[in-house]
């Protein structure tokens, strides 16, 4: 009676193709990781940005951003103040992720949060 297990060739191929599979997510998750992150800042920014100037505002999110390796400039970031007692925040940003040097994951990201000002007495 033949053993009709797999192979050493078989578990070896199977293992580097596990590997290669666990490497492309992980490089694809990053930029969506990133992007969580960079969610997060903006969040926080619209939560206590009523008591900032939009200059102080865009200054927080890049600092912030920057601490997340993304590199946010100033021209992709909108502040609106115009909405009748709220606060909004239009973040786009471009990341991207190299997986094994020569194929590059690419996203156009966007951001845009609007928050109603809540005025306590």
């Amino acid at each position: 009676m033949r053993n009709k297990g797999i192979s050493g060739f078989g578990v070896i191929f199977m293992i580097i193709l596990l590997l290669t599979i666990g490497y492309i997510a992980y490089q694809i998750g990053q930029v969506h990781f990133t992007y969580g992150t960079i969610n997060e800042k903006v969040d926080h920014a619209i939560a206590i940005g009523y008591t900032m100037t939009n200059s102080e505002i865009m200054d927080h999110l890049i600092k912030e951003a920057r601490k997340a390796n993304v590199e946010l400039n100033p021209d992709s970031i909108f502040i609106d103040r115009t909405i009748l007692d709220s606060l909004r925040i239009y973040v786009a940003y471009d990341d991207s992720s190299k997986i094994f040097g020569f194929l590059t994951y690419n996203r156009h990201l966007v951001i845009d949060k609007i928050q109603q000002i809540k005025i306590r007495f």
